[in-house]
């Protein structure tokens, strides 16, 4: 495996716990490292119990929930070849000199760069075409069970070139965090939870705007 150095790649945003880049082959992609800083030497989470830091693939924990979200979905609409849904589609990993790397769709937004929902609100882009997008996107959460780990509006982005019309994705907090995976296990809990995220979400939008 070729190892990617990734100062030589483009920089593109941050969340709590992830940097992305531009894919260095192919522009269409991103590639999600880790944040060395919340990572211990023998890749834990950092600043936590270290039996819990060390639990299931410890500072990849993120990617496993993530890619298994990605396959479960595919696996429930197997017989319409279904590929392409409300979450960033994930093409699988690559070695960095900083740590495993998720290689994931580069969600674009209407100018060329990538727009995340807060962005349109501060920017004053968030009109009644994005609002029915948004709506779009939470009924679609329901009806494909999306299941959410802790979703807000950093990590919804803006797009109308995916499919050609106005959407929106969601590319952060993706997957099941519970120990016991009920939304996972129930669509109708799973719909519930994201009717309430919903509402946390919309209600952030009214405050942005004020």
């Amino acid at each position: 495996m070729n190892i990617i150095t990734i100062n030589q790649l483009k920089f593109l945003g941050q969340g709590t716990q992830k940097l992305v880049y531009e894919h260095p082959h192919d522009s269409n992609k991103v590639i999600k490292v880790m944040k060395p800083e919340n990572a211990t030497s023998d890749g834990g989470r950092a600043n936590q119990h270290y039996l819990r830091s060390h639990r299931s693939q410890g500072i990849y924990r993120q990617f496993r929930r993530e890619l298994l979200q990605y396959l479960q979905l595919c696996k429930n609409h197997y017989a319409s070849h279904q590929f392409l849904f409300p979450i960033e589609t994930v093409y699988g990993f690559v070695g960095t000199d900083k740590g495993l790397g998720l290689v994931t769709e580069k969600i674009i937004g209407p100018k060329e760069e990538s727009i995340t929902l807060d962005n349109l609100i501060k920017k004053n882009m968030f009109g009644e075409q994005q609002q029915r997008a948004l709506d779009k996107f939470f009924e679609d959460c329901c009806k494909y069970h999306v299941v959410f780990g802790e979703v807000n509006v950093g990590g919804i982005m803006y797009t109308e070139q995916r499919q050609g019309y106005p959407e929106f994705v969601l590319v952060d907090g993706i997957g099941e965090k519970l120990i016991i995976p009920f939304r996972a296990m129930s669509k109708s809990i799973n719909s519930r939870n994201v009717k309430k995220v919903e509402r946390k979400i919309k209600s952030k939008l009214l405050y942005l705007s004020s």
